[in-house]
Protein backbone atom coordinates (compact mmCIF):
# COMPACT_ATOMS: atom_id res chain seq x y z
CA UNK A 1 0.00 0.00 0.00
CA UNK A 2 1.57 3.48 -1.25
CA UNK A 3 2.29 6.03 1.95
CA UNK A 4 -0.77 8.70 2.36
CA UNK A 5 2.16 11.05 3.71
CA UNK A 6 5.47 10.61 2.60
CA UNK A 7 7.97 13.49 4.13
CA UNK A 8 11.54 13.28 2.79
CA UNK A 9 14.49 15.50 3.89
CA UNK A 10 12.13 17.99 5.21
CA UNK A 11 14.12 20.92 6.80
CA UNK A 12 13.29 23.63 9.14
CA UNK A 13 14.86 27.12 9.86
CA UNK A 14 14.18 30.07 11.38
CA UNK A 15 15.71 33.95 10.56
CA UNK A 16 16.07 34.94 14.39
CA UNK A 17 17.86 38.19 15.71
CA UNK A 18 20.49 36.30 17.12
CA UNK A 19 20.77 34.56 13.63
CA UNK A 20 19.81 31.84 11.68
CA UNK A 21 18.42 28.98 13.91
CA UNK A 22 18.11 25.17 12.58
CA UNK A 23 14.65 23.64 14.18
CA UNK A 24 14.48 20.30 11.74
CA UNK A 25 17.40 18.54 10.05
CA UNK A 26 16.42 16.25 6.85
CA UNK A 27 13.07 14.68 8.77
CA UNK A 28 11.91 11.67 6.89
CA UNK A 29 8.12 10.27 8.00
CA UNK A 30 5.59 7.61 6.03
CA UNK A 31 2.43 7.13 6.90
CA UNK A 32 -0.05 4.87 4.90
CA UNK A 33 -3.89 5.22 4.88
CA UNK A 34 -5.65 4.41 8.51
CA UNK A 35 -2.25 3.97 9.73
CA UNK A 36 -1.74 5.37 13.07
CA UNK A 37 1.69 6.93 13.60
CA UNK A 38 3.00 8.23 17.09
CA UNK A 39 5.82 11.33 16.94
CA UNK A 40 7.60 11.31 20.16
CA UNK A 41 9.84 13.13 21.71
CA UNK A 42 10.80 16.31 24.81
CA UNK A 43 9.71 19.33 24.12
CA UNK A 44 11.75 21.42 21.40
CA UNK A 45 12.35 18.47 19.72
CA UNK A 46 10.54 19.50 16.24
CA UNK A 47 7.33 17.61 17.17
CA UNK A 48 4.84 20.77 16.83
CA UNK A 49 6.11 22.58 13.75
CA UNK A 50 6.18 19.21 11.95
CA UNK A 51 2.54 18.88 12.00
CA UNK A 52 1.99 22.63 11.41
CA UNK A 53 4.16 22.26 8.27
CA UNK A 54 2.17 19.03 7.23
CA UNK A 55 -1.14 21.38 7.92
CA UNK A 56 0.62 23.94 5.47
CA UNK A 57 1.05 26.85 7.96
CA UNK A 58 5.05 27.88 8.44
CA UNK A 59 5.49 27.51 4.77
CA UNK A 60 3.64 31.13 4.79
CA UNK A 61 5.62 32.67 7.57
CA UNK A 62 7.90 34.80 6.23
CA UNK A 63 11.39 34.03 8.93
CA UNK A 64 10.61 30.32 8.12
CA UNK A 65 12.90 28.39 5.54
CA UNK A 66 10.98 25.54 4.66
CA UNK A 67 12.45 22.47 2.18
CA UNK A 68 12.53 19.06 1.49
CA UNK A 69 9.23 17.08 0.34
CA UNK A 70 5.82 16.55 1.68
CA UNK A 71 4.15 14.35 0.14
CA UNK A 72 0.39 14.25 0.58
CA UNK A 73 -2.07 11.72 -1.40
CA UNK A 74 -0.02 12.33 -4.48
CA UNK A 75 0.67 16.49 -4.24
CA UNK A 76 3.62 18.56 -2.39
CA UNK A 77 2.28 20.44 -0.02
CA UNK A 78 5.51 22.70 -0.02
CA UNK A 79 4.76 23.47 -3.87
CA UNK A 80 1.20 24.63 -3.84
CA UNK A 81 -0.15 27.93 -3.56
CA UNK A 82 -1.79 29.21 -0.27
CA UNK A 83 -5.06 28.95 -1.42
CA UNK A 84 -4.46 25.07 -2.81
CA UNK A 85 -2.66 24.33 0.56
CA UNK A 86 -5.93 26.45 2.71
CA UNK A 87 -8.07 24.14 0.64
CA UNK A 88 -6.80 20.79 2.08
CA UNK A 89 -7.19 22.47 5.71
CA UNK A 90 -10.76 21.02 7.52
CA UNK A 91 -11.22 18.79 4.57
CA UNK A 92 -8.28 15.72 3.76
CA UNK A 93 -6.23 17.31 6.72
CA UNK A 94 -7.70 18.24 10.08
CA UNK A 95 -5.67 19.06 13.14
CA UNK A 96 -6.85 18.43 16.90
CA UNK A 97 -4.33 21.39 19.21
CA UNK A 98 -2.92 20.62 22.50
CA UNK A 99 -5.38 23.04 24.26
CA UNK A 100 -9.10 22.44 23.64
CA UNK A 101 -9.89 25.45 25.44
CA UNK A 102 -7.96 27.86 23.79
CA UNK A 103 -8.03 26.46 20.08
CA UNK A 104 -11.91 27.77 20.19
CA UNK A 105 -13.08 31.12 19.52
CA UNK A 106 -14.24 32.26 22.82
CA UNK A 107 -16.79 35.38 20.99
CA UNK A 108 -18.25 32.46 19.30
CA UNK A 109 -21.22 29.88 19.70
CA UNK A 110 -19.60 26.38 19.16
CA UNK A 111 -22.69 25.49 16.78
CA UNK A 112 -20.97 28.88 14.67
CA UNK A 113 -18.02 26.90 14.79
CA UNK A 114 -19.14 23.59 14.20
CA UNK A 115 -21.24 24.78 11.11
CA UNK A 116 -18.86 26.94 9.48
CA UNK A 117 -16.20 23.32 9.34
CA UNK A 118 -19.42 21.86 7.65
CA UNK A 119 -19.27 24.04 5.12
CA UNK A 120 -15.71 23.57 3.97
CA UNK A 121 -16.92 20.21 3.15
CA UNK A 122 -19.83 21.18 1.19
CA UNK A 123 -20.76 24.45 1.21
CA UNK A 124 -24.08 23.39 -0.54
CA UNK A 125 -25.63 21.99 2.64
CA UNK A 126 -28.59 23.51 4.06
CA UNK A 127 -27.80 25.31 7.67
CA UNK A 128 -30.86 22.96 9.14
CA UNK A 129 -28.39 20.06 7.47
CA UNK A 130 -25.55 21.04 9.23
CA UNK A 131 -27.27 21.79 12.42
CA UNK A 132 -28.55 18.24 12.13
CA UNK A 133 -25.19 17.30 11.45
CA UNK A 134 -23.54 18.77 14.12
CA UNK A 135 -25.82 17.32 16.74
CA UNK A 136 -25.23 14.00 15.10
CA UNK A 137 -21.55 14.23 15.67
CA UNK A 138 -21.49 15.47 18.97
CA UNK A 139 -23.76 12.46 19.79
CA UNK A 140 -20.35 10.00 18.50
CA UNK A 141 -18.38 11.62 21.03
CA UNK A 142 -20.79 10.99 24.24
CA UNK A 143 -22.05 14.27 24.68
CA UNK A 144 -25.39 13.41 25.70
CA UNK A 145 -26.56 17.07 25.69
CA UNK A 146 -25.15 17.87 22.30
CA UNK A 147 -28.24 20.90 21.59
CA UNK A 148 -27.02 22.97 25.17
CA UNK A 149 -23.36 22.40 23.80
CA UNK A 150 -23.93 23.79 20.62
CA UNK A 151 -25.23 26.59 22.13
CA UNK A 152 -22.86 26.87 24.55
CA UNK A 153 -19.47 29.16 24.13
CA UNK A 154 -16.36 27.23 24.68
CA UNK A 155 -15.50 29.40 28.04
CA UNK A 156 -19.08 27.12 29.40
CA UNK A 157 -17.84 24.20 28.42
CA UNK A 158 -15.27 21.99 31.10
CA UNK A 159 -12.06 21.06 29.23
CA UNK A 160 -12.71 17.32 28.27
CA UNK A 161 -15.85 19.12 26.44
CA UNK A 162 -14.63 20.97 24.43
CA UNK A 163 -11.63 18.21 23.38
CA UNK A 164 -14.83 16.47 22.56
CA UNK A 165 -16.36 18.49 20.51
CA UNK A 166 -12.96 19.17 18.87
CA UNK A 167 -12.38 15.71 18.16
CA UNK A 168 -16.08 16.07 16.38
CA UNK A 169 -14.78 19.00 14.24
CA UNK A 170 -11.80 17.33 13.07
CA UNK A 171 -13.65 14.61 11.91
CA UNK A 172 -16.70 15.84 10.73
CA UNK A 173 -15.61 15.87 7.12
CA UNK A 174 -13.64 12.92 6.55
CA UNK A 175 -10.43 13.68 6.74
CA UNK A 176 -7.75 11.38 4.79
CA UNK A 177 -5.26 12.85 7.87
CA UNK A 178 -5.40 13.30 11.22
CA UNK A 179 -2.60 15.72 12.72
CA UNK A 180 -3.54 15.09 17.23
CA UNK A 181 -0.58 17.25 18.80
CA UNK A 182 -0.58 16.38 22.25
CA UNK A 183 -4.46 15.90 22.66
CA UNK A 184 -4.62 14.67 26.23
CA UNK A 185 -2.46 17.59 27.76
CA UNK A 186 -5.42 19.88 28.81
CA UNK A 187 -7.11 17.05 30.78
CA UNK A 188 -7.67 15.25 33.73
CA UNK A 189 -6.39 11.34 32.95
CA UNK A 190 -9.60 9.56 33.65
CA UNK A 191 -11.21 12.40 30.65
CA UNK A 192 -8.26 11.86 28.70
CA UNK A 193 -8.29 8.14 28.50
CA UNK A 194 -11.76 8.33 27.39
CA UNK A 195 -11.69 10.92 24.68
CA UNK A 196 -8.41 8.98 23.37
CA UNK A 197 -10.29 5.75 22.98
CA UNK A 198 -13.15 7.68 21.05
CA UNK A 199 -10.43 9.25 18.61
CA UNK A 200 -9.10 5.55 18.08
CA UNK A 201 -12.61 4.39 17.55
CA UNK A 202 -13.67 6.85 15.24
CA UNK A 203 -10.56 7.31 12.92
CA UNK A 204 -10.72 3.25 12.71
CA UNK A 205 -14.66 3.71 11.91
CA UNK A 206 -13.54 6.05 8.98
CA UNK A 207 -10.46 4.76 8.20
CA UNK A 208 -8.77 7.99 8.73
CA UNK A 209 -4.70 8.03 9.31
CA UNK A 210 -3.14 9.89 12.15
CA UNK A 211 0.34 11.29 13.15
CA UNK A 212 -0.22 11.23 16.76
CA UNK A 213 2.38 13.96 18.55
CA UNK A 214 3.00 13.29 22.56
CA UNK A 215 5.72 12.85 25.00
CA UNK A 216 3.25 10.50 26.72
CA UNK A 217 4.80 6.98 26.14
CA UNK A 218 1.91 5.61 27.98
CA UNK A 219 -0.78 6.90 26.34
CA UNK A 220 1.60 6.37 22.71
CA UNK A 221 1.84 2.35 23.67
CA UNK A 222 -2.21 2.26 23.91
CA UNK A 223 -2.97 3.63 20.42
CA UNK A 224 -0.36 3.89 17.58
CA UNK A 225 0.92 1.30 15.35
CA UNK A 226 3.88 2.68 14.49
CA UNK A 227 6.39 5.07 16.54
CA UNK A 228 9.12 7.78 15.34
CA UNK A 229 11.21 9.15 17.61
CA UNK A 230 12.75 12.59 17.30
CA UNK A 231 15.32 14.33 19.17
CA UNK A 232 16.77 17.89 18.32
CA UNK A 233 15.02 17.48 14.77
CA UNK A 234 16.51 14.61 13.66
CA UNK A 235 14.91 11.47 13.33
CA UNK A 236 16.68 8.92 15.38
CA UNK A 237 14.64 5.70 15.05
CA UNK A 238 11.38 4.26 14.28
CA UNK A 239 9.60 0.82 14.31
CA UNK A 240 6.31 -0.96 15.37
CA UNK A 241 5.09 0.23 18.83
CA UNK A 242 5.66 -3.57 19.99
CA UNK A 243 9.17 -3.77 18.72
CA UNK A 244 10.41 0.51 19.99
CA UNK A 245 9.28 -0.48 23.37
CA UNK A 246 10.42 -4.15 24.02
CA UNK A 247 13.80 -3.74 21.84
CA UNK A 248 14.61 0.15 21.64
CA UNK A 249 18.22 0.85 20.31
CA UNK A 250 18.84 4.55 20.36
CA UNK A 251 20.07 5.76 23.82
CA UNK A 252 17.79 8.51 23.91
CA UNK A 253 14.42 6.32 23.15
CA UNK A 254 15.52 4.03 25.92
CA UNK A 255 16.13 7.23 27.95
CA UNK A 256 12.73 8.31 27.38
CA UNK A 257 11.20 4.62 28.24
CA UNK A 258 13.10 4.99 31.68
CA UNK A 259 11.45 8.47 32.44
CA UNK A 260 7.93 6.77 32.05
CA UNK A 261 6.18 6.73 35.93
CA UNK A 262 5.70 3.16 37.20
CA UNK A 263 2.46 2.51 39.36
CA UNK A 264 4.16 -0.48 41.12
CA UNK A 265 7.16 -0.36 42.87
CA UNK A 266 8.80 1.62 44.85
CA UNK A 267 8.32 5.12 43.22
CA UNK A 268 9.75 6.70 40.12
CA UNK A 269 12.31 5.01 37.81
CA UNK A 270 15.48 5.90 37.64
CA UNK A 271 16.24 7.95 34.56
CA UNK A 272 19.65 7.97 33.21
CA UNK A 273 20.81 11.02 32.68
CA UNK A 274 21.47 11.85 28.33
CA UNK A 275 23.56 14.27 28.08
CA UNK A 276 24.15 16.22 24.00
CA UNK A 277 27.41 15.09 24.08
CA UNK A 278 26.75 11.42 25.17
CA UNK A 279 24.12 11.57 22.50
CA UNK A 280 26.25 13.43 19.71
CA UNK A 281 27.69 9.91 18.42
CA UNK A 282 24.18 8.39 18.05
CA UNK A 283 22.54 10.73 16.73
CA UNK A 284 21.39 8.51 13.36
CA UNK A 285 18.91 7.05 11.85
CA UNK A 286 18.06 3.64 13.56
CA UNK A 287 14.80 1.15 12.85
CA UNK A 288 13.64 -1.37 14.59
CA UNK A 289 11.44 -4.48 13.46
Amino acid sequence: MSALLDIKDLKLGFNTLAGYVDVLKGINVSIKPGEKVALVGESGSGKSVTARIILGLLQEHRDALVSGDVQFNGQNINTLSPKDRASLRGKDISMIFQDPTSSLNPVFTIKKQFLEVLSRGDEKLSRKSRVDRATQLLGTVSITDPKRVLNSYPFQLSGGMNQRVMIAMALANHPKLLLADEPGTALDVSVQAQTLSLMRDLVTQNNTAVLFISHNLGVVREFADRIYVIYKGNIVEDGPTHCIFNNAQHPYTRALLAAVPRITGTGLPDVPEVSDEFLAPYVGHMQVS
